[in-house]
């Protein structure tokens, strides 16, 4: 059932995102302001970097100024998917990386969205 759903039919396409010379606060304000739990870092319309509200509580507990530049302090490492990818395929990277969010890009590797593991919760029908 998973395996024939694909990753564009439960996304969020609207993705909250950033500049790598954007600061923290700016992030943060966006974060509260689109009641979301990441901001996506992109240069020229492509993922570069994520920044999580685990890595504000991370920021927070280090007391990283908040002026910082998003380039300091995103994780770079990010893992995308197609829009293509099947849902069970996503859910199995999310679970693999130990991650929550998974950027979703075109065939231009542009970011068209992203999914998290909420999405994919909330998109299981239950079976009782």
């Amino acid at each position: 059932m998973m395996q024939a759903i694909k990753v564009s039919e439960i996304m969020s396409r609207k993705l909250v995102t950033a500049s790598e010379n954007e600061t923290l606060s700016v992030a943060a304000e966006r974060m509260l302001q689109s009641k979301t739990s990441s901001v996506l870092v992109l240069s020229d319309g492509k993922p570069v970097g994520i920044v999580t509200e685990k890595d504000f509580v991370k920021f927070f507990a280090f007391k990283v100024p908040y002026d910082e530049p998003l380039k300091n302090h995103m994780s770079r490492n990010l893992v995308t998917v197609d829009e293509d990818t099947s849902v069970n395929d996503a859910r199995n990277i999310l679970v693999t990386h130990r991650i929550r969010h998974l950027p979703v890009v075109n065939k231009n590797g542009e970011a068209v969205g992203m999914i998290t593991v909420r999405d994919i919760l909330e998109s299981v029908q239950t079976l009782f």
